[in-house]
């Protein structure tokens, strides 16, 4: 359990720190990814999930 919690905050370090030195460096792509990016990702993966759930729902009913 341990190891495991650590490889996690060493990867969530990494992350943030490559992150960081991103929007250091190109702060306008940055902008526009935080603002435009996420929530289009957000959005598609409700999309992609809710289908997931829908589609056999709807095919298992008949109304497929």
């Amino acid at each position: 359990m341990k190891y495991i919690r650590e490889t996690i905050r060493r990867a969530e370090y990494r992350f943030d720190t490559t992150a960081a030195r991103f929007a250091r460096r190109h702060p306008c792509i940055a902008l526009f990814c935080t603002f435009i990016g996420v929530p289009f990702l957000i959005l598609g993966a409700v999309c992609v999930l809710a289908s997931a759930v829908v589609c056999p729902i709807a095919w298992v009913n008949g109304w497929m």
